[in-house]
């Protein structure tokens, strides 16, 4: 057997308890209270699990110490648990299909290993999707839990007239898989998990109730003469649509099959991954509208993932309290602990009401994160953004820095840490990142515009920044778009042309325009940039006091 460490496969949205209620309910089943067996071999490895005891699940221990073999059981010549491992991956799989259904957590025994796997459940029936989900009366039945995404790569098929080009056509799947184990926003199945859909063709709502997981990634080679063509696809399980797809297409060279391999799987996790990516986005989408009402169902990560788009004051306050409820049920939530430090810094800057102390507060968050996970990239990156509001221009750069060291920049991370050089008055580099992160994903959100807009306003390019602001589709509530057009404007001579937003900014937000340069101040460094933007407002008739 591998070796297992039961730490990354606990979802942090989950606590002990809840994990234990799911096993209750599971042992509770009529499938499970026949077999006392498979009952007592799973209570045992779920148990041991969360004890943080993983490396006692061997064979023999767990013959011994699980189901009460002899101290003499050889598993060298007894293939008892082996067996019983098997039944009852079956069993459980059985179970999610029908009793539990509708439970918001899934446990698995992942062939290979005898550490449990809990994940987000995707609710829905093997009955349901092979032909009562065509039903409409079926469709609101069929809900997500999406405390942390979960993704799967599936084998892509060959489609070449022979197998000489196998080790290229099997490459993506282990080689994507790699890629997405290191974003900390989607779960990502091991690849090993999904070989058995390399022969056998199966419904893909199957396919995503049967590994648990929210997304699949698909994908295809064939070539002609002289071109090898790779197809790629995201599909979302739930109603099996396919969200996106793109040809690759590249001259066909054996001796290149590598380079070629790395190109397109680089641009598969710009386009997919990050808080920009086309799976949060499509996420974001699905379980919008009334849902969000429902907390239960739009939970405290999504909620900051809408907020990144729309950043709106009410938005912001669900969001806070989706946070602050599932940090009741787990203090040690790694994510919810940074993105609600994250959330106490940008709405103290956008004027919202928030904590007390948003700055002290977010430390504090921030420094329990990151004395659970150190290297979290997010943390760090957050933690930049705390010195930057406490004016600590120094300790900002070198936890930015050090943030870039800890996994791949996807655009989101780029585009993040762009803003953040440019806030601090590093326009160069802010620049070459917001520059790189737009190539590979132009489906930012709009606050990386704001970088882009910081460096030529200062740069004396007036027209160029003004250009930006058009970028920028943000919440009535955000005061800094009209700002920004109305300095732009004002440095252009445009004075007349400016009207709508000085008449925004007068009406809509007189509190913040009393206090205006603490409120830049608190993210941009750069007091010559601060008091050129508040002058220029000035200019065009914004009542700054």
């Amino acid at each position: 057997m591998p070796e297992n460490v039961a730490g990354k496969h606990i979802l942090p949205n989950y606590s002990k308890q809840e994990i234990l209620e799911e096993l209750d309910r599971i042992l509770s089943s009529d499938l499970f209270s026949r077999s006392s067996v498979l009952s007592n071999f799973l209570k045992f490895i779920v148990e041991e699990t969360l004890a943080s005891r993983t490396d006692s699940l061997k064979e023999y221990i767990i013959a011994v110490n699980g189901l009460g073999k002899s101290a003499n059981f050889n598993p060298q010549t007894n293939a008892t648990i082996r067996i019983n491992a098997g039944r009852l991956r079956r069993l459980l799989h059985t179970y999610y299909l029908e009793a539990g259904m509708t439970d918001p957590i899934k446990i698995e025994v992942i062939k290979g290993s005898y550490v449990p796997v809990f994940r987000s459940h995707i609710i829905t029936s093997k009955a349901d999707i092979q032909g009562k989900s065509d039903s409409p009366s079926n469709t609101k039945a069929n809900t997500y839990s999406r405390s942390k995404l979960t993704l799967a790569i599936l084998p892509f098929r060959n489609l070449l007239p022979s197998d000489e080009y196998q080790f290229f056509v099997d490459g993506f799947g282990e080689e994507l898989t790699r890629i997405f184990s290191n974003s900390e926003e989607i779960a990502v199945v091991a690849h090993f998990s999904t070989l058995k859909y390399a022969t056998h063709i199966e419904d893909i709502r199957i396919v995503g109730a049967d590994l648990g997981v929210h997304y699949v990634i698909v994908g295809s080679v064939k070539r002609s003469a002289t071109k090898i063509r790779v197809n790629v696809g995201l599909v979302e399980t739930m109603n099996g649509m396919q969200i996106w797809s793109k040809d690759y297409s590249h001259d066909l060279q054996k001796d290149k099959t590598i380079d070629i391999q790395d190109q397109i799987n680089d641009d598969v996790f710009a386009l997919l991954s990050g808080q920009y990516g086309l799976i949060i986005n499509d996420t974001v989408r699905l379980v919008g509208g009334e849902m969000k009402q429902d907390l239960q169902t739009f939970d405290a990560i999504l909620w900051f993932n809408l907020t990144q788009i729309t950043h709106s004051e009410a938005d912001c306050i669900l969001c806070r309290k989706a946070l602050e409820k599932a940090l009741l049920k787990d203090p040690n939530n790694v994510m919810c602990l940074i993105i609600l430090g994250d959330l106490n810094l940008f709405t103290y800057s956008l004027g919202y009401k928030t904590v007390e102390d948003p700055i002290a507060e977010a430390l504090k968050l921030l420094d329990k994160a990151l004395s659970i996970a150190p290297a979290s990239q997010f943390g760090n990156i957050t933690r930049g953004w705390a010195n930057v509001y406490l004016g600590k221009k120094n300790e900002a750069i070198e936890a930015l820095d050090y943030s870039m060291q800890l996994g791949p920049l996807s655009p989101s991370i780029k585009s993040t840490l762009g803003f953040a050089y440019n806030c601090i008055g590093e326009y160069k580099r802010g620049l070459v990142l917001l520059k790189e992160a737009l190539n590979l994903n132009p489906y930012c959100p709009w606050w990386c515009y704001l970088g882009f807009y910081f460096a030529y306003y200062q740069n004396g390019e007036y027209e160029e920044a003004l250009h930006y602001t058009q970028k920028m589709k943000a919440s009535e509530d955000v005061y800094i778009i009209p700002l920004l057009i109305a300095a732009a404007k004002g440095q252009l001579g445009l004075i007349l042309d400016s009207k709508p937003e000085v008449a925004l900014l007068n009406e809509k937000f007189p509190e913040i325009l009393a206090n205006l340069k603490l409120y830049l101040s608190s993210f941009l460094l750069d007091e010559t940039l601060v008091d050129n933007i508040i002058f220029s407002a000035k200019k065009t008739g914004v009542n700054i006091t």
